[in-house]
C-alpha cells in the first residue's frame, strides 16, 4: 500500500480534534518558529544596525516574497496534486507531481537568480530605496542571492515531507533550522559585525541546510515517493501551477502591499516612517502566521477527504479551524489594543531622537492597523480551502483583491481624506472588502460541495 492503514484511517474516520492536532499544530509550530525568526532578525537589525537598516530589511521583504512565491506556487500547487493523488489512490499521479514540481522549481529558481545578480542595484532603487537605505537593503540582498535556490528547494522539499505523511518531521527540521537561523544572526551581526550583509547569509546558509536534512527522506530512493523517481509531466505542472497560483498569489499580494505602502510612507514620513512600518510589519506577520500555519497544515486533510469524496468531512473540518481562528484572531486584536507599545519598543533605540520618533509612528499606526486580526484569519482560511479543493481560481481572486486591488485603491484614496492614518486604515479596508467576497464565493462552492455529497449518497 501507498500509505499505512494508520494514517488511511486517521485520513477518513480520525475525529477533527485528533486531525488538527496532527497536521495543523506542527505546521503552526513551525510557522511560528519562522515568524520568531523574522521578529529575532528585526529586533537584532534596529537595536545593533539602527531604524535606517530596519528600512533597508524592509525595502528587500518584496523581492523575498517573489522568491517564496515560486516556491509556494510549485510546493503547495504538487503537494495539493500529490495529497489528491493518494486519496485516489493513484500513486502515478502522486509521484509523478513531486518530481515535475521539483524539476520546475530548480528551473525559475535559477531564472529568479541570475535575474537577481544582473539588476540587483536597478530593482532596489525601484522598490523605492533611497540613499539612506540603499546600503542596507543592497548588502541584505547580496547575503541572501546565492541562497535563492537552495531556499526554494527547502521549501518545496518540506511540502513534499508533509503530504508524504510527516507533518511532525517537517515540524522539528523546519524549527531546527529557524534556530540556526536566529544562532547564525546573532553572530554575523553582532559579533562579527557583518550588518545587514550578515542577516541575510544567515538566512541562505540555514535553510541551505534545511534543504539537505528533508532530502534525506524526500530523495530516498527506498520509498514509494520519492523526489526523483517519477517522470516530468506537462500537464501536471499546469495542474501545479494553477492549484499553487492561489497561495502564491497571497504571497505576491502581501509583496505587493509591502512595495505600495512602502513608497506612500516614503513620500508621507521618510525613513523614520518606512522604519515604523516595518516594525508594524514583524509584529502583524506573527500574527498571520498563526492562520496560515493552521489553514495550510490542513490542506492535505482537506485535499484527501475532498479526493476521496468524503465530502461531509470536508465541511466539518472548515467549521472546526473557522471558529479556532476567528477566536485567536479576538484574542490578537486585544493584545494589540492594549499592549503594543512594549512589543514595538523592542525594535528601537528609546535613547536615540530617530527612535523615539520611528516608535510614535508605530504605536499610533499599529493600534489601527490590528483591526485587521477580526477579518484575515477567516480570509486566509478561505484561500487555503479553495485551494484544497483545487478552486485556483476562487482562491486567486480573494487574494489578489485582498492584497492588491482593493489595498492599492485604498492607499491611493483613504490618505487624501484622512491623512497619514488613511495609510494605516487602507489595510483593514481592504481586508474587510476580500473577505465579503470570499464568503459569497465560500457559500456558492459550499453549495456545490452539498450537492455532490447527495450524488454519492
Amino acid at each position: 500500500m501507498m500509505m499505512s492503514a494508520d494514517k488511511r484511517a486517521l485520513l477518513e474516520k480520525g475525529s477533527v480534534g485528533a486531525l488538527f492536532l496532527k497536521y495543523a499544530i506542527p505546521s503552526l509550530v513551525t510557522v511560528m518558529f519562522f515568524g520568531f525568526q523574522s521578529l529575532v532578525d528585526g529586533v537584532l537589525v534596529g537595536n545593533y544596525l539602527g531604524p535606517d537598516a530596519l528600512g533597508g530589511v524592509n525595502i528587500i521583504l518584496p523581492l523575498f516574497s517573489f522568491i517564496i512565491v515560486l516556491a509556494l506556487v510549485l510546493g503547495v500547487g504538487s503537494q495539493t496534486l500529490v495529497s489528491l493523488g493518494l486519496g485516489e489512490n493513484n500513486e502515478k499521479k502522486s509521484q509523478d507531481a513531486m518530481t515535475t514540481g521539483f524539476w520546475a522549481t530548480i528551473a525559475v529558481s535559477l531564472v529568479a537568480s541570475l535575474v537577481l545578480l544582473l539588476f540587483d542595484a536597478p530593482l532596489v532603487r525601484l522598490l523605492g530605496a533611497d540613499e539612506r537605505l540603499l546600503p542596507y537593503a543592497l548588502g541584505y540582498l547580496e547575503g541572501l542571492m546565492p541562497f535563492v535556490l537552495l531556499i526554494t528547494l527547502c521549501f518545496y522539499s518540506d511540502a513534499m515531507l508533509k503530504s508524504m505523511g510527516y507533518p511532525k518531521l517537517s515540524m522539528l527540521i523546519m524549527s531546527s533550522v529557524v534556530v540556526l537561523n536566529i544562532v547564525l544572526s546573532l553572530y554575523f551581526v553582532a559579533v562579527l559585525e557583518w550588518g545587514t550583509f550578515g542577516a541575510g547569509i544567515a538566512t541562505g546558509i540555514a535553510f541551505a541546510l534545511g534543504f539537505f536534512v528533508t532530502g534525506v527522506i524526500t530523495f530516498d530512493p527506498r520509498r514509494r515517493l520519492s523526489m526523483l523517481k517519477g517522470r516530468f509531466n506537462v500537464s501536471l505542472l499546469g495542474h501545479a501551477f494553477y492549484n499553487g497560483s492561489s497561495e502564491g498569489m497571497s504571497e505576491l499580494a502581501a509583496a505587493v502591499s509591502i512595495l505600495v505602502i512602502n513608497l506612500t510612507v516614503i513620500k508621507m514620513l521618510g525613513a523614520e516612517g518606512v522604519a515604523a512600518f516595518t516594525a508594524i510589519n514583524y509584529i502583524s506577520f506573527m500574527g498571520i502566521l498563526l492562520f496560515l500555519g493552521i489553514s495550510n497544515g490542513l490542506i492535505p486533510v482537506l485535499s484527501y477527504n475532498y479526493g476521496a469524496r468524503s465530502y461531509g468531512r470536508v465541511k466539518q473540518l472548515f467549521w472546526f479551524v473557522a471558529v479556532v481562528n476567528t477566536a485567536i484572531g479576538v484574542v490578537i486584536f486585544i493584545i494589540l489594543q492594549c499592549h503594543s507599545v512594549p512589543v514595538i519598543q523592542l525594535f528601537f533605540d528609546k535613547n536615540s531622537v530617530s527612535g523615539v520618533a520611528t516608535l510614535e509612528i508605530a504605536v499610533k499606526g499599529m493600534a489601527i492597523v490590528s483591526f485587521v486580526f477580526l477579518m484575515n484569519g477567516l480570509n486566509i482560511l478561505i484561500i487555503s480551502f479553495f485551494t484544497a479543493l483545487g478552486d485556483a481560481r476562487s482562491s486567486i481572486i480573494v487574494s489578489v483583491l485582498r492584497g492588491a486591488v482593493f489595498l492599492v485603491a485604498a492607499v491611493a484614496f483613504l490618505p487624501l481624506v484622512a491623512g497619514v492614518d488613511g495609510i494605516w486604515m487602507a489595510i483593514p479596508v481592504a481586508e474587510f472588502l476580500a473577505l465579503c467576497v470570499a464568503l459569497w464565493l465560500f457559500y456558492v462552492t459550499k453549495r456545490k460541495l452539498l450537492g455532490e455529497e447527495r450524488q454519492t449518497k
